[in-house]
């Protein structure tokens, strides 16, 4: 009998970047409220950690693992004092780092329902009724929310390249942190 050799090649385990996602959530809300008004929105359980070193600064860190749907989300809020790099993420702001498969599909959802006006709710579900309530705040408060892009066309533009550059390097600092630490 002959036997089958099989040469695994680097394709062949999938493109991690497939599996990550970027949402920023340009907000000053403290981020205790932020993630306790998250964990009630999408039934998530965010929890704090020791804050992320980067940069020479603690940056507070809340994360959750949703074993069901196999997500890691990572939660972030840049710290007011934080050096000036990165523009589209300005101290204060919140970003989240979705992890797994499905990270990308949840990520969409979420930045769509901050997006929209949410429906009226039904005053016999409470549920609906607290959703309804916290999106209709951030709304009305005008807290966008932005799904980045990793694979969007490179910028015609030196200034906008570089700061996309500069992002893209603190999203890789910041993975490897996690990494590195084994935060899970």
């Amino acid at each position: 009998m002959k036997k089958q050799v099989f040469k695994l090649e680097p394709d062949d385990f999938g493109d991690d970047s497939e599996n990550l996602a970027y949402l920023f959530f340009h907000t000053t809300v403290p981020g205790y409220v932020f993630v306790d008004d998250l964990n009630h929105l999408y039934q998530l359980s965010l929890s704090r950690l020791d804050d992320l070193q980067l940069e020479g600064q603690g940056w507070p860190l809340y994360t959750y693992r949703d074993s069901l749907q196999m997500v890691d989300y990572y939660l972030i809020e840049r710290p007011t004092s934080s050096a000036a790099t990165a523009s589209h993420w300005a101290p204060g702001h919140k970003m989240m780092i979705l992890k797994g498969e499905r990270a990308t599909d949840i990520a969409k959802f979420i930045c769509e329902d901050f997006s929209t006006p949410p429906p009226l709710p039904d005053h016999n579900n409470p549920t609906v009724t607290e959703h309804h309530e916290i999106l209709s705040s951030y709304q009305q408060s005008f807290t966008p929310v932005n799904l980045y892009d990793t694979n969007a066309p490179a910028p015609s533009s030196k200034k906008v390249l570089k700061e996309r550059t500069e992002l893209e390097n603190l999203f890789t600092a910041i993975l490897d942190i996690l990494d590195l630490s084994g935060i899970e």
